[in-house]
This record gives C-alpha cells, sequence and structure tokens, in this order.
C-alpha cells in the first residue's frame, strides 16, 4: 500500500555544541536520496531535528526512519555520550 507521510524526529543534548556535531554527521546521509523521499537535519540550540517527507510503500519509510535512528546513534557513540 502506498502512504504519503510526514515525520518531524527531535533530540535533546545537553549543549548545542553536541546538537551541532551530531546533526551535521548525520546531515550528509540526506544526500542523494530517492525523490519520494525527503530528509532535513539541522541543529537549533541543543535540539536535533529531522524532518521527513515521504510518499511509497510504508515499509521503506520504516527502514529509512530506523536508518537515521542507527546514524543518530553511531554519531552519539563517536562523541562518547
Amino acid at each position: 500500500m502506498e502512504i504519503k507521510a510526514k515525520a518531524e524526529i527531535i533530540w535533546q543534548y545537553d549543549d548545542e555544541k553536541t546538537a551541532e556535531a551530531i546533526a551535521r554527521a548525520v546531515d550528509v546521509d540526506n544526500l542523494n536520496l530517492p525523490k519520494n523521499l525527503k530528509v532535513k537535519t539541522y541543529w537549533e540550540d541543543c535540539k536535533v531535528i529531522t524532518k521527513v517527507k515521504y510518499s511509497g510503500e510504508i515499509e521503506s519509510l520504516i527502514v529509512a526512519l530506523d536508518d537515521l535512528v542507527f546514524s543518530i546513534k553511531i554519531a552519539e557513540d563517536s562523541l562518547k555520550l
């Protein structure tokens, strides 16, 4: 079944430098995405914000969101959070 979805995911950190480092690391993954998937990650104060727009099969959206969460985890681990 094809769906249309929008999502906003917000991660809160203790300081803006950490949020900036994580957002910059993760936003690189947002390049060269399929036309039906738009992802924008940025930081604002101490938050990392990711906005997603998608149309297609729900399974593909779930995989994309799972990849995003995994990328955030890797970025956090590299900063030893």
